[in-house]
């Protein structure tokens, strides 16, 4: 029997493009406020991470969170941001505590630390410099992250996503975009997120980016801890489009 993980709000703009590649290794649960065509061995639970029985109860006979639910742009804080980036992640990690759930990978972002002046090299242990109260949020999730891990004994991985977007993306043809240095593919992203559950290591923050020429952020601790290798560069992409 496959290792079944539990994803949160895989319907949104990262989930699409990556579940078929961790499909290929994990049965997956879905948890989503809206309705999932599911594949093979996958399982569905209609909620939202702010009913906390409901999330706890999807948690149960799971090793693995992976928490991509979040409001994932700059929103309006009380009514957007503050219940689903803030109160939706502490659930999501007391659900996950409670239901005896081994290890939580948590989707940052990499404007946590975008303040920083661009070709800036930047590594995860830095402080943070946030660009937005989004970013902001985040944090909040990174350092609940490592309380989780600290005092309730759980493995936390938070990655910093970068500029997530598919091969398909006209950004990634577009001549000086800041997405050909801060692009982290699919293959890359499921690759750590992977990497990440087969790992045994406590607490870590990881940059979510792929292998871009010019690339200001640096993965060397997901190197050195997980083994991640990407394998994608942003620049071969524009240059097809040149051709």
């Amino acid at each position: 029997m496959r290792k079944r993980v539990l994803i949160t709000g895989p319907g949104g703009r990262v989930g699409p493009h990556i579940l078929p590649l961790l499909r290929d290794e994990f049965a997956l649960r879905l948890f989503d406020t809206k309705e999932l065509a599911i594949e093979g061995d996958d399982e569905f639970v209609r909620g939202d991470i702010q009913d906390f029985a409901l999330l706890k109860q999807a948690c149960e006979g799971i090793e693995t969170m992976i928490h991509l639910a979040a409001i994932s742009d700059e929103d309006d804080f009380y009514s957007r941001l503050l219940p689903v980036n803030l109160a939706g992640v502490y659930n999501a990690f007391e659900a996950a505590k409670q239901a005896g759930v081994k290890r939580v990978i948590f989707t940052s972002t990499g404007q946590t630390v975008l303040n920083y002046p661009k070709g800036h090299w930047v590594t995860p242990e830095m402080p943070p410099r946030p660009s937005t109260v989004y970013a902001c949020t985040k944090l909040f999730g990174e350092a609940l992250a490592r309380y989780y891990s600290d005092i309730h004994g759980l493995s936390m991985f938070c990655i910093r996503l970068c500029y997530f977007r598919p091969y398909d993306s006209e950004l990634l043809r577009t001549p000086g975009h800041d997405v050909l240095r801060e692009w982290c593919s699919p293959r890359d992203l499921a690759q750590l997120l992977v990497k990440c559950m087969h790992s045994s290591v406590k607490f870590a923050v990881f940059f979510g980016v792929s292998a871009n020429t010019g690339r200001f952020w640096d993965i060397s601790n997901a190197q050195e801890l997980v083994g991640y290798e990407p394998e994608d560069n942003a620049a071969d992409y524009f240059a097809q489009s040149q051709v």
